[in-house]
């Protein structure tokens, strides 16, 4: 207790980010791969000018580590590094816009609140170990928000700063498309304060100068590939025709559950009311929150979204409700509330990260939450031992999944031999090693979640296919995962 009551707020914050960071280590060497994970891992592998289903920035991360550490744990050095500079930037932004001048030291505790309610939720911290377009594009929106801040300050910003925002512009481009919200923000920042006169500052075209050229690499790679990524991440959220509010629903209630019930119910509380857009600091964040809002809220009732999809705006608005919570740490219900909350979020993280290094909590056969990340290693393992005991004299017979996630995870543990999907929609995957030929024959890898026996004698798909090894995964005396192993001959386009 005395030990607390004498640090510091960024000590606080030192000492939490500290032990996040000891956690997010302890499980790089301890748990394989997610299929994202694995699938960025490999952007890294095979460096382009950019990939089919996202901007580049998430593979070149990825470049040196894969380079270096081409391992389970090499592939998170990147969003473990993200991820403390993320806090960082929080705490910064945080104590910037919203702690008081005349109460600096007392205030700034308000940053060490955001890191709390950050690390305090299931969705960040996950992130915070594997390696997702978003991580990148969080870091590079607080900077960008840090910058304007700074900017506003002045009617005529410095050349540096018009440079700098076009560096951050065009990466947030590299890091993932939904960041063309950013470009609505800046206008409406730029139409509600007032500065217009931008417009005529040559900084400002120079700025969106950088940025196009910092996006160069993602437009030739679709030039030559005929705009493939831009077709695919448009007919990706607008591919059902119907609005459904089932949907909407749905997307809503798994964000209410992994960014947990206060930063969900105060987030939506701080976007609608409007007062909050009268301070400059809670309207800056507002501006750059609501739009990826918008859009997924649109987008969700075609597609379901998944959780760490609006991740963006949820991380900006952990500052506004801070501050909100901060200005009525006196009234009795918001103490409530927080001890909540902080006992909530102590469960969170211990047994979210406890189960990531060990899944100890006993499920049925097939139940457990995490059997789609699981297992892939020894599912691996197994589908090249069945290669080279069917090989023989000749050659190995081709390895084959039903889906890019699962290519993505078993690419990773038999690399560098490619691995085909016997789907008809475009992957990544066919860039990298070709579509699968009329005629071929092949060992498909299934785990038990598909349709077991496998979809035969149908366009892309195996004429027949027969069941050479079943291969269950237990702990804790349960069955977590089984992967099916099939001798499949000729594949039909």
């Amino acid at each position: 207790m005395n030990l607390a009551q004498r640090l510091l707020p960024h000590q606080a914050a030192i000492l939490l980010v500290g032990l996040m960071t000891f956690i997010h280590i302890l499980l790089a060497f301890t748990s394989e791969l997610g299929g994202d994970e694995a699938h960025y891992a490999l952007y890294g592998l095979m460096p382009d000018w950019s990939y089919f289903d996202h901007p580049p920035l998430v593979g070149w991360l990825q470049i040196i580590p894969m380079w270096l550490f081409p391992t389970d744990w090499g592939a998170r050095i990147v969003p473990i590094s993200l991820y403390i500079l993320l806090n960082y930037l929080l705490y910064q932004i945080t104590i910037r816009l919203f702690a008081k001048n005349e109460q600096i030291r007392e205030t700034a505790w308000i940053g060490f609140g955001s890191l709390l309610l950050l690390n305090g939720t299931l969705m960040f911290p996950l992130m915070g170990l594997g390696q997702l377009p978003d991580n990148p594009l969080m870091v590079v929106v607080l900077a960008l928000i840090w910058l304007v801040w700074e900017m506003l300050k002045t009617d005529q910003p410095s050349l540096k700063q018009w440079l700098l925002l076009g560096l951050l512009v065009g990466l947030a481009a590299l890091s993932k498309y939904t960041s063309i919200t950013i470009i609505t923000s800046l206008l409406m920042v730029m139409m509600l304060e007032k500065r217009w006169q931008w417009l005529m500052q040559k900084g400002l075209w120079l700025a969106i100068l950088t940025a196009l050229l910092i996006t160069a690499p993602l437009l030739y790679w679709n030039a030559i590939h005929e705009w493939a990524s831009f077709l695919y991440q448009l007919h990706h959220g607008t591919h059902n025709p119907d609005w459904r509010i089932d949907r909407f629903l749905s997307s809503q209630t798994a964000q209410f559950i992994v960014y947990t019930p206060l930063l969900f119910i105060f987030g939506w509380w701080m976007m609608l009311k409007l007062g909050n857009y009268q301070n400059r600091a809670t309207r800056l964040l507002l501006l750059f929150a609501v739009p990826v809002f918008v859009l997924f809220a649109w987008g969700s009732g075609r597609e379901e979204s998944l959780p760490h999809w609006p991740a963006l705006a949820w991380l900006l608005l952990i500052p506004v409700v801070i501050d909100w919570l901060w200005q009525r740490q006196t009234k009795r219900a918001i103490k409530i509330v927080v001890g909540l909350q902080l006992a909530l979020s102590l469960i969170l993280t211990v047994v979210m990260h406890s189960f990531l290094y060990t899944p100890w909590i006993p499920f049925d056969d097939h139940k457990n939450p995490i059997q789609g990340e699981y297992g892939w290693k020894q599912a691996a393992e197994t589908a090249l031992d069945i290669q080279a005991e069917l090989a023989k004299d000749k050659e190995p017979l081709p390895l084959f999944v039903s889906n890019w996630s699962y290519a993505s995870h078993l690419t990773w543990y038999v690399r560098p031999q490619p691995v085909y999907i016997t789907t008809g929609k475009q992957t990544q995957f066919e860039f990298w090693f070709g579509k699968a030929q009329p005629g071929m024959d092949g060992i498909l890898v299934t785990p038990h979640y598909e349709r077991i026996p496998p979809v035969t004698n149908q366009p892309n798909h195996f004429e027949r296919c027969n069941l050479v090894k079943k291969l269950p995964i237990r702990a804790n005396d349960s069955i977590i995962v089984s992967y099916y192993f099939y001798y499949c001959t000729n594949y039909l386009r």
